[in-house]
């Protein structure tokens, strides 16, 4: 069984309601649609409902079985007011400012989780990803003991790449430049999500462009002091830094440069220093190197809401959409 494989048995183990606040977008409609038939997760279209029967008519499609809400009409939307009312009164929030604030669609979407009405919510192809974790974190917030919000991607390789199939590598997309204690939460929360969502034993490398003190710099011991952090976090894990990239996929090379850190096997968890290494590695990966990019998966939510690329094909939505459903039953 493939690594994604397992994504999907972990999503269809028990249905769940994943809400798609872009449901005009004929990306989304034909995800939705595969979604349900493939029996993945249970979309929620949310918007007009005639806006979105005429989108699917032009497309050819059938949108029978699924379930659209439509906000303004929505039972439950004045106890979403009154809890809007609760989580910000102390920036502000009235019933009137809550009431508007809900014509927000990504908004809207974003309460249904928190409010319990669906378990995840996907946006992002028509919206800014600053936008999507803007409303993640004041309408969903941290998960309790969590004290950032990151980013993964899950890489699937070539099943004739020489190193390995699967690899997750953070962080790509959300924080753009980590300080010692911030990178080793990143590196534990990868290590997490490669578990949970991958079904892999963690072996993370933080990389740099040094291996064990090969370089003298304020970068390289930002990295050599989140390699420890990451180490006290969790002393089971196998966790090499800092480390060359290169080192840290070839055995073979790692224990010629730093012998006390050599394993058996490559790593298979890649952590960037900044988000200018981590954005840049992850496009050279998928464009350079053949491998399909899933992501950004987003860790250290109470509740699920993923980012889509405003470039993605209605494949990659399918894909985050099972991530989504897959990580309500690992936060749970």
């Amino acid at each position: 069984m493939s690594a994604f494989e397992r994504v999907l048995d972990a999503a269809r183990a028990t249905t769940r309601r994943v809400v798609l606040p872009e449901a005009t977008d004929p990306r989304i409609l034909a995800a939705a649609i595969e979604v349900r038939l493939r029996r993945i997760a249970d979309p929620v279209l949310l918007g007009v409902e005639t806006d979105i029967r005429a989108l699917a008519s032009e497309l050819d499609l059938s949108v029978d079985g699924l379930q659209i809400v439509e906000p303004e009409s929505w039972p439950h939307r004045d106890r979403y007011i009154a809890s809007l009312v609760k989580k910000r009164k102390d920036r502000g929030m009235t019933a009137e400012k809550a009431d508007q604030a809900l014509h927000d669609l990504l908004t809207f979407g974003c309460m249904m989780v928190s409010e319990g009405d669906a378990d995840a919510c996907v946006a992002g192809a028509i919206t800014s990803t600053a936008e999507v974790v803007r409303n993640a974190m004041r309408y969903i917030g941290p998960r309790a003991g969590e004290k950032m919000v990151s980013s993964c991607f899950i890489m699937l390789l070539k099943p004739e790449h020489p190193v390995q199939d699967v690899m997750l590598i953070g962080d790509c997309a959300l924080v753009i430049d980590p300080d010692a204690e911030q990178l080793a939460a990143i590196a534990v929360a990868t290590g997490e999500s490669a578990m949970q969502l991958a079904g892999i034993t963690p072996e993370i490398a933080m990389l740099s462009f040094s291996t064990s003190g090969s370089a003298r710099h304020a970068a390289v011991t930002k990295v050599s002091q989140a390699t420890a952090l990451a180490r006290r976090m969790r002393d089971t894990w196998r966790i090499v830094g800092e480390v060359q990239l290169d080192a840290a996929v070839l055995p073979e090379l790692l224990a010629r440069k730093a012998p006390e850190q050599a394993g058996t096997n490559p790593c298979n968890v890649l952590i960037f220093p900044d988000l200018d290494a981590g954005n840049i590695g992850y496009k050279l990966i998928e464009r350079f190197g053949g491998a399909q990019a899933i992501g950004p998966i987003l860790q250290g939510l109470a509740k699920p809401v993923n980012d889509l690329s405003r470039g993605c094909s209605a494949d990659d939505i399918v894909n985050i959409i099972a991530v989504s459903a897959a990580q309500v039953r690992s936060i749970h």
